[in-house]
Protein backbone atom coordinates (compact mmCIF):
# COMPACT_ATOMS: atom_id res chain seq x y z
CA UNK A 1 0.00 0.00 0.00
CA UNK A 2 1.27 3.47 -0.84
CA UNK A 3 2.20 5.59 2.14
CA UNK A 4 0.99 9.19 2.23
CA UNK A 5 3.78 11.66 3.15
CA UNK A 6 2.33 13.09 6.32
CA UNK A 7 4.48 16.20 6.21
CA UNK A 8 2.23 17.18 3.30
CA UNK A 9 -1.03 16.07 4.92
CA UNK A 10 -3.04 19.07 3.76
CA UNK A 11 -2.19 18.52 0.09
CA UNK A 12 -2.90 14.80 0.39
CA UNK A 13 -6.29 15.37 1.93
CA UNK A 14 -7.21 17.92 -0.72
CA UNK A 15 -6.35 15.38 -3.38
CA UNK A 16 -8.55 12.78 -1.71
CA UNK A 17 -11.54 15.07 -1.34
CA UNK A 18 -14.81 14.08 -3.00
CA UNK A 19 -17.09 16.16 -5.20
CA UNK A 20 -18.04 18.63 -2.51
CA UNK A 21 -14.44 19.14 -1.52
CA UNK A 22 -13.49 19.73 -5.12
CA UNK A 23 -16.36 22.11 -5.84
CA UNK A 24 -15.61 24.55 -3.04
CA UNK A 25 -11.86 24.30 -3.55
CA UNK A 26 -10.96 23.28 -0.02
CA UNK A 27 -10.50 20.51 2.46
CA UNK A 28 -13.31 19.71 4.89
CA UNK A 29 -12.84 17.72 8.08
CA UNK A 30 -15.84 16.00 9.67
CA UNK A 31 -15.67 16.26 13.46
CA UNK A 32 -17.35 13.17 14.94
CA UNK A 33 -19.22 13.33 18.27
CA UNK A 34 -17.03 12.59 21.29
CA UNK A 35 -16.54 9.06 22.56
CA UNK A 36 -16.76 9.27 26.35
CA UNK A 37 -14.15 7.02 27.99
CA UNK A 38 -13.98 9.00 31.22
CA UNK A 39 -16.60 6.93 33.03
CA UNK A 40 -18.24 10.17 34.17
CA UNK A 41 -21.31 12.07 33.04
CA UNK A 42 -19.78 14.87 30.99
CA UNK A 43 -21.18 17.75 28.90
CA UNK A 44 -20.12 16.21 25.61
CA UNK A 45 -21.95 18.78 23.48
CA UNK A 46 -20.24 21.65 25.28
CA UNK A 47 -16.82 20.02 24.94
CA UNK A 48 -17.39 19.29 21.25
CA UNK A 49 -18.58 22.85 20.69
CA UNK A 50 -15.45 24.20 22.37
CA UNK A 51 -13.25 21.97 20.22
CA UNK A 52 -15.00 23.01 17.01
CA UNK A 53 -14.70 26.66 18.00
CA UNK A 54 -10.98 26.33 18.63
CA UNK A 55 -10.45 24.47 15.38
CA UNK A 56 -12.20 27.24 13.47
CA UNK A 57 -10.13 29.84 15.32
CA UNK A 58 -7.01 28.01 14.12
CA UNK A 59 -8.34 28.11 10.52
CA UNK A 60 -9.01 24.38 10.29
CA UNK A 61 -11.80 23.95 7.66
CA UNK A 62 -14.68 21.84 8.99
CA UNK A 63 -17.59 20.02 7.43
CA UNK A 64 -20.89 21.64 8.55
CA UNK A 65 -22.46 19.86 11.52
CA UNK A 66 -25.78 19.50 9.71
CA UNK A 67 -24.15 17.67 6.79
CA UNK A 68 -22.46 15.19 9.12
CA UNK A 69 -25.65 14.63 11.13
CA UNK A 70 -27.62 13.82 7.96
CA UNK A 71 -24.95 11.34 6.92
CA UNK A 72 -24.94 9.67 10.34
CA UNK A 73 -28.74 9.33 10.34
CA UNK A 74 -28.79 7.90 6.84
CA UNK A 75 -26.15 5.26 7.62
CA UNK A 76 -27.29 4.69 11.22
CA UNK A 77 -23.80 5.53 12.40
CA UNK A 78 -23.72 5.22 16.18
CA UNK A 79 -20.12 4.26 16.96
CA UNK A 80 -17.88 7.34 16.84
CA UNK A 81 -14.66 5.92 18.31
CA UNK A 82 -13.20 5.06 14.90
CA UNK A 83 -13.82 4.93 11.16
CA UNK A 84 -14.60 1.73 9.25
CA UNK A 85 -13.53 1.46 5.60
CA UNK A 86 -17.04 1.37 4.09
CA UNK A 87 -18.18 4.40 6.06
CA UNK A 88 -15.00 6.22 5.09
CA UNK A 89 -15.72 5.66 1.40
CA UNK A 90 -19.35 6.72 1.78
CA UNK A 91 -18.41 9.83 3.73
CA UNK A 92 -16.00 10.98 1.03
CA UNK A 93 -18.47 10.30 -1.78
CA UNK A 94 -21.56 11.81 -0.16
CA UNK A 95 -20.17 14.77 1.77
CA UNK A 96 -16.79 15.46 0.18
CA UNK A 97 -15.06 15.26 3.58
CA UNK A 98 -11.38 14.50 3.12
CA UNK A 99 -10.93 13.28 6.69
CA UNK A 100 -12.68 12.77 10.00
CA UNK A 101 -11.53 13.87 13.43
CA UNK A 102 -12.10 11.09 15.98
CA UNK A 103 -11.97 12.35 19.57
CA UNK A 104 -12.23 10.57 22.91
CA UNK A 105 -12.78 12.13 26.31
CA UNK A 106 -10.37 10.09 28.46
CA UNK A 107 -10.63 12.01 31.73
CA UNK A 108 -13.21 14.42 33.11
CA UNK A 109 -13.67 15.89 36.58
CA UNK A 110 -15.52 19.07 37.46
CA UNK A 111 -14.80 18.97 41.20
CA UNK A 112 -11.81 20.99 42.39
CA UNK A 113 -9.19 20.41 41.08
CA UNK A 114 -10.81 20.09 37.63
CA UNK A 115 -9.25 17.57 35.23
CA UNK A 116 -9.63 16.78 31.56
CA UNK A 117 -7.90 14.71 28.90
CA UNK A 118 -8.71 14.47 25.19
CA UNK A 119 -7.18 12.21 22.56
CA UNK A 120 -7.86 12.94 18.89
CA UNK A 121 -6.74 11.56 15.56
CA UNK A 122 -7.27 12.64 11.96
CA UNK A 123 -8.31 9.74 9.73
CA UNK A 124 -8.46 9.92 5.94
CA UNK A 125 -11.68 8.97 4.15
CA UNK A 126 -12.08 7.43 0.70
CA UNK A 127 -10.44 4.16 -0.31
CA UNK A 128 -7.39 4.53 1.94
CA UNK A 129 -8.47 4.82 5.56
CA UNK A 130 -5.42 5.68 7.65
CA UNK A 131 -4.19 7.80 10.54
CA UNK A 132 -2.78 11.13 9.34
CA UNK A 133 -2.25 12.82 12.71
CA UNK A 134 -2.84 12.00 16.38
CA UNK A 135 -2.29 13.81 19.65
CA UNK A 136 -3.39 13.73 23.27
CA UNK A 137 -3.67 16.55 25.81
CA UNK A 138 -4.40 16.37 29.55
CA UNK A 139 -4.63 19.14 32.12
CA UNK A 140 -5.39 19.37 35.83
CA UNK A 141 -6.17 22.50 37.77
CA UNK A 142 -3.41 21.89 40.31
CA UNK A 143 -0.56 20.72 38.11
CA UNK A 144 1.13 24.16 38.02
CA UNK A 145 0.11 25.94 41.27
CA UNK A 146 3.05 28.34 41.26
CA UNK A 147 3.95 30.69 44.11
CA UNK A 148 1.33 30.69 46.89
CA UNK A 149 -0.94 28.61 44.68
CA UNK A 150 -1.73 31.56 42.42
CA UNK A 151 -1.50 29.34 39.33
CA UNK A 152 -4.23 26.94 40.42
CA UNK A 153 -7.26 26.64 38.17
CA UNK A 154 -10.61 26.16 39.92
CA UNK A 155 -12.98 26.66 36.98
CA UNK A 156 -13.42 23.55 34.78
CA UNK A 157 -14.26 25.83 31.85
CA UNK A 158 -10.72 27.22 31.92
CA UNK A 159 -9.32 23.69 31.80
CA UNK A 160 -11.67 22.87 28.91
CA UNK A 161 -10.58 25.96 27.00
CA UNK A 162 -6.87 25.19 27.45
CA UNK A 163 -7.16 21.52 26.49
CA UNK A 164 -9.22 22.14 23.34
CA UNK A 165 -7.00 25.05 22.28
CA UNK A 166 -3.82 22.98 22.63
CA UNK A 167 -5.34 20.09 20.69
CA UNK A 168 -6.67 22.33 17.91
CA UNK A 169 -3.34 24.14 17.71
CA UNK A 170 -1.46 20.86 17.32
CA UNK A 171 -3.67 19.78 14.41
CA UNK A 172 -3.46 23.21 12.77
CA UNK A 173 0.33 23.29 12.97
CA UNK A 174 0.50 19.89 11.34
CA UNK A 175 -1.97 20.67 8.55
CA UNK A 176 -0.29 23.91 7.60
CA UNK A 177 3.23 22.48 7.65
CA UNK A 178 4.58 24.08 10.82
CA UNK A 179 4.97 20.79 12.67
CA UNK A 180 5.39 17.25 11.33
CA UNK A 181 3.46 14.46 13.04
CA UNK A 182 5.68 11.53 12.13
CA UNK A 183 9.18 11.56 13.56
CA UNK A 184 11.73 9.15 14.87
CA UNK A 185 11.17 8.14 18.48
CA UNK A 186 13.32 9.97 21.04
CA UNK A 187 16.39 8.28 22.46
CA UNK A 188 16.72 6.81 25.90
CA UNK A 189 18.12 10.05 27.30
CA UNK A 190 14.97 12.04 26.54
CA UNK A 191 13.35 11.85 29.99
CA UNK A 192 11.62 8.51 29.42
CA UNK A 193 14.05 6.37 31.43
CA UNK A 194 11.90 6.26 34.57
CA UNK A 195 8.86 5.12 32.56
CA UNK A 196 10.55 2.13 30.90
CA UNK A 197 9.03 -1.36 31.32
CA UNK A 198 9.98 -3.21 34.50
CA UNK A 199 10.53 -6.41 32.50
CA UNK A 200 11.07 -6.65 28.77
CA UNK A 201 11.85 -9.22 26.09
CA UNK A 202 12.50 -8.39 22.43
CA UNK A 203 13.59 -10.72 19.68
CA UNK A 204 16.84 -9.93 17.90
CA UNK A 205 15.22 -10.47 14.48
CA UNK A 206 13.43 -7.61 12.77
CA UNK A 207 9.98 -7.92 11.22
CA UNK A 208 10.01 -8.60 7.48
CA UNK A 209 7.53 -6.17 5.92
CA UNK A 210 8.47 -6.12 2.27
CA UNK A 211 9.02 -2.68 0.73
CA UNK A 212 6.67 -0.66 2.94
CA UNK A 213 6.57 0.17 6.64
CA UNK A 214 5.63 -2.48 9.20
CA UNK A 215 1.83 -2.56 9.55
CA UNK A 216 0.61 -2.96 13.13
CA UNK A 217 -2.88 -3.83 14.33
CA UNK A 218 -3.38 -2.78 17.96
CA UNK A 219 -6.17 -4.80 19.59
CA UNK A 220 -8.23 -3.53 22.55
CA UNK A 221 -6.37 -4.21 25.81
CA UNK A 222 -8.11 -6.53 28.26
CA UNK A 223 -9.14 -4.61 31.36
CA UNK A 224 -8.80 -6.11 34.83
CA UNK A 225 -8.76 -2.77 36.64
CA UNK A 226 -11.66 -1.00 38.36
CA UNK A 227 -11.57 1.85 35.81
CA UNK A 228 -14.20 1.01 33.22
CA UNK A 229 -12.45 2.07 30.00
CA UNK A 230 -8.81 1.67 31.05
CA UNK A 231 -8.11 -0.87 28.29
CA UNK A 232 -9.44 1.45 25.59
CA UNK A 233 -7.50 4.45 26.94
CA UNK A 234 -4.23 2.52 27.00
CA UNK A 235 -4.87 1.09 23.53
CA UNK A 236 -5.30 4.62 22.16
CA UNK A 237 -2.06 5.79 23.79
CA UNK A 238 -0.21 2.86 22.23
CA UNK A 239 -1.73 3.73 18.84
CA UNK A 240 -0.71 7.38 19.25
CA UNK A 241 2.89 6.61 20.19
CA UNK A 242 3.39 3.95 17.53
CA UNK A 243 1.78 5.94 14.73
CA UNK A 244 4.05 8.94 15.35
CA UNK A 245 7.13 6.85 14.52
CA UNK A 246 8.44 6.78 10.95
CA UNK A 247 9.18 3.07 11.00
CA UNK A 248 5.61 1.78 11.23
CA UNK A 249 2.05 2.24 9.97
CA UNK A 250 -0.66 1.65 12.55
CA UNK A 251 -3.96 0.38 11.17
CA UNK A 252 -6.89 2.65 12.03
CA UNK A 253 -8.62 1.22 15.17
CA UNK A 254 -12.04 1.59 13.52
CA UNK A 255 -10.90 -0.73 10.72
CA UNK A 256 -9.52 -3.21 13.27
CA UNK A 257 -12.78 -3.12 15.24
CA UNK A 258 -14.82 -3.75 12.10
CA UNK A 259 -12.76 -6.84 11.22
CA UNK A 260 -12.86 -8.18 14.79
CA UNK A 261 -16.64 -7.89 14.94
CA UNK A 262 -17.26 -9.43 11.53
CA UNK A 263 -14.86 -12.31 12.15
CA UNK A 264 -15.94 -12.67 15.82
CA UNK A 265 -12.33 -12.67 16.96
CA UNK A 266 -12.65 -10.77 20.25
CA UNK A 267 -10.86 -12.63 23.04
CA UNK A 268 -9.89 -11.26 26.43
CA UNK A 269 -6.63 -13.20 26.60
CA UNK A 270 -5.44 -12.14 23.15
CA UNK A 271 -5.49 -13.83 19.74
CA UNK A 272 -4.42 -17.40 19.08
CA UNK A 273 -1.97 -18.13 16.26
CA UNK A 274 -4.75 -19.16 13.82
CA UNK A 275 -6.55 -15.91 14.64
CA UNK A 276 -3.32 -13.97 14.07
CA UNK A 277 -3.13 -15.67 10.65
CA UNK A 278 -6.63 -14.43 9.89
CA UNK A 279 -5.77 -10.87 10.98
CA UNK A 280 -2.77 -10.96 8.67
CA UNK A 281 -5.07 -11.96 5.81
CA UNK A 282 -7.91 -9.50 6.54
CA UNK A 283 -5.85 -6.51 7.68
CA UNK A 284 -2.52 -7.12 5.96
CA UNK A 285 -1.03 -6.82 9.44
CA UNK A 286 2.64 -7.69 9.94
CA UNK A 287 2.34 -7.36 13.72
CA UNK A 288 -0.58 -7.81 16.13
CA UNK A 289 -0.23 -6.03 19.48
CA UNK A 290 -2.40 -6.83 22.49
CA UNK A 291 -2.18 -6.71 26.28
CA UNK A 292 -3.87 -6.35 29.63
CA UNK A 293 -4.36 -3.52 32.11
CA UNK A 294 -4.07 -4.88 35.65
CA UNK A 295 -4.43 -1.58 37.53
CA UNK A 296 -5.40 1.94 36.48
CA UNK A 297 -5.91 4.36 39.37
CA UNK A 298 -7.05 7.86 38.42
CA UNK A 299 -7.07 9.92 41.65
CA UNK A 300 -10.24 11.90 42.24
CA UNK A 301 -9.01 13.90 45.24
CA UNK A 302 -5.88 15.91 45.97
CA UNK A 303 -3.14 13.98 47.74
CA UNK A 304 -3.85 10.66 46.05
CA UNK A 305 -1.37 9.20 43.58
CA UNK A 306 -2.09 7.81 40.10
CA UNK A 307 -0.95 4.27 39.31
CA UNK A 308 -0.78 2.14 36.18
CA UNK A 309 0.13 -1.52 35.72
CA UNK A 310 -0.09 -3.21 32.33
CA UNK A 311 1.50 -5.88 30.15
CA UNK A 312 1.84 -6.07 26.37
CA UNK A 313 2.77 -8.65 23.76
CA UNK A 314 3.22 -8.57 20.00
CA UNK A 315 3.08 -11.37 17.42
CA UNK A 316 4.93 -11.38 14.12
CA UNK A 317 2.15 -12.78 11.93
CA UNK A 318 4.49 -14.06 9.20
CA UNK A 319 6.74 -16.01 11.56
CA UNK A 320 3.85 -16.82 13.92
CA UNK A 321 5.90 -16.01 17.01
CA UNK A 322 5.99 -13.47 19.83
CA UNK A 323 8.53 -10.74 19.02
CA UNK A 324 8.21 -8.80 22.27
CA UNK A 325 6.58 -8.98 25.66
CA UNK A 326 6.73 -6.47 28.47
CA UNK A 327 5.41 -5.61 31.91
CA UNK A 328 5.13 -1.99 33.04
CA UNK A 329 4.33 -0.48 36.43
CA UNK A 330 4.38 3.17 37.45
CA UNK A 331 3.15 5.72 39.98
CA UNK A 332 2.88 9.46 39.67
CA UNK A 333 5.71 10.27 42.08
CA UNK A 334 8.19 7.65 40.86
CA UNK A 335 11.67 9.23 40.84
CA UNK A 336 10.20 12.71 41.22
CA UNK A 337 12.40 15.52 42.55
CA UNK A 338 12.02 17.69 45.65
CA UNK A 339 8.54 19.16 46.22
CA UNK A 340 7.11 16.71 43.66
CA UNK A 341 8.85 18.35 40.71
CA UNK A 342 8.52 16.02 37.72
CA UNK A 343 5.62 14.03 39.16
CA UNK A 344 2.76 12.95 36.88
CA UNK A 345 -0.66 14.00 38.25
CA UNK A 346 -2.90 11.62 36.28
CA UNK A 347 -3.04 7.98 35.25
CA UNK A 348 -3.72 9.26 31.74
CA UNK A 349 -0.37 11.07 31.83
CA UNK A 350 1.30 7.88 33.02
CA UNK A 351 -0.30 5.92 30.17
CA UNK A 352 1.07 8.44 27.66
CA UNK A 353 4.63 8.38 29.01
CA UNK A 354 4.81 4.65 29.70
CA UNK A 355 3.47 3.84 26.23
CA UNK A 356 6.05 6.14 24.67
CA UNK A 357 8.85 4.50 26.66
CA UNK A 358 7.69 1.06 25.54
CA UNK A 359 7.59 2.14 21.89
CA UNK A 360 11.19 3.41 22.16
CA UNK A 361 12.20 -0.02 23.44
CA UNK A 362 10.46 -2.03 20.72
CA UNK A 363 11.16 0.07 17.62
CA UNK A 364 14.46 -1.70 16.78
CA UNK A 365 12.45 -4.85 16.06
CA UNK A 366 9.98 -2.96 13.81
CA UNK A 367 12.31 -1.40 11.28
CA UNK A 368 11.38 -3.81 8.51
CA UNK A 369 13.47 -6.36 6.73
CA UNK A 370 17.23 -6.12 7.51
Amino acid sequence: MRRIPLGAALAALLAMGGPAGASDGGLRIAVLPLENLSGEAAPRSEILGSLRGRLEAHRVPLLPTETLERFMRKHRMRYTGGLARELGRALAEETGAGAVLVTSLDLYQEADPPKMALTARLVSTGDDTRILWMDSVDRTGDEAPGLLGLGRIHDPREVLSEVTDRLAGSLSRHLFGAEAFRRRAPGRDSGLRRFRPRSFFRTSRTVAAGTGPVRIAVLPFANESTTKYAGDILMLQMVRCLSSAEEVEVIEPGVVREVLLRARLIQEEGPSLPQADLLRLLLEADVVLFGEVADYVEPRWAGLEPELVFSARAIDTARRQVIWSSSSRGQGHDRAFFFGLGSVPTAHGLASRMSRALVVAVLPSLEGAP
